[in-house]
């Protein structure tokens, strides 16, 4: 029988505590810690594994908005333009498929036309760009910090 995913990370995880860590002289307070760091990591992951799908497709989805209100807002010269039109390719190709890919395929995207607006951005566009981005990673701070809240990294006193 297969182990499942839960039981291959608890396996990572009790292998690191149980066998790896208390063998690590003393002296290697480094690697003790970076043990440490990724048995944390490794509890987290296993956490939120089943979370996980729909986390990312939220994400996408969010950056997915953004790039619409970025190509609809933002006009320049010829860099603009064609960093706009290449944009618009990626978000129209989206498809679900390749939930991380595709993400990371807009974040390029969005990324390409700031340093196009940069270059030719219209009249306002800068201010106008940044004050897009910046409403949209509001949102998106919110929900990465409410996503590792169990794990007490932020008390999250103010979710608003």
């Amino acid at each position: 029988m297969t182990p499942t995913v839960d039981e291959r990370l608890a396996s990572i995880i009790r292998a690191l505590t149980e066998v790896v860590l208390p063998h690590l002289p003393p002296e290697a307070s480094l690697a003790q810690e970076q043990v440490q760091l990724s048995v944390g990591h490794l509890q987290i992951l296993r956490a939120q594994f089943d979370a996980t799908p729909a986390f990312e497709r939220e994400e996408l989805d969010d950056n997915k908005a953004l790039a619409a209100a970025l190509v609809d807002a933002i006009a320049g010269g010829s860099d603009t333009q064609a960093a706009v039109t290449a944009l618009k390719k990626r978000v129209a190709a989206t498809d679900g498929s390749d939930v991380r890919g595709q993400t990371r395929a807009i974040n390029e995207g969005i990324e390409a036309l700031v340093k196009a607006v940069s270059v030719d951005g219209g009249q306002g566009t800068k201010a106008t760009l940044s004050s897009l981005i910046l409403a949209h990673e509001r949102v998106r701070v919110l929900k990465d910090r409410r996503w590792f809240l169990p794990f007490g990294f932020d008390t999250m006193e103010d979710a608003s």
